[in-house]
């Protein structure tokens, strides 16, 4: 999985206004080849100015290993529903949930069913593979 804006597009990562309709996104994002081959896809949607944000879409089982994000991010459920496991907390969320949690906490996401989610991490760095993310194709 790759975090990287829309392949075909040359729409800047940031600046003083961005729109996006994250159903259309979402759609595109299970239309790729990527999201056919793999278990999970995602696009960075804003990267910049302290605030990075990603679109993750995630096949029913996948499951993102143990990991800490480089900030405060927060966590919210676009459709399906995904199991958060952090520390002694355990937490199921369908659509429409947000979820938020401190810089360093180590953390487990699995998807309950096929789910989307928007990633937003503030102060940290991303990169082209975060931390955030680790890639679990084979």
């Amino acid at each position: 999985m790759s975090s990287r804006p829309d392949p075909g597009s040359e729409r800047p990562l940031h600046g003083p206004v961005q729109s996006f309709d994250l159903e259309a996104e979402v759609g595109r994002l299970r239309e790729e080849g990527a999201w056919h081959r793999g278990r999970r896809n995602s696009i960075t949607l804003r990267k910049g100015e302290g605030m990075n944000m990603v679109l993750v879409v995630m096949k029913a089982g996948d499951r993102l290993e143990e990991h800490a994000a480089p900030g405060p991010f927060s966590l919210s459920v676009r459709d399906g529903r995904i199991r958060f496991e952090a520390a002694e907390a355990v937490v199921e969320a369908g659509p429409e949930a947000l979820l938020t949690c401190d810089t360093g906490v180590r953390h487990t996401v699995v998807a309950l069913s096929d789910a989307a989610y928007l990633l937003t991490i503030v102060g940290g760095r991303l990169r082209a593979e975060t931390s955030e993310h680790p890639s679990s194709t084979s």
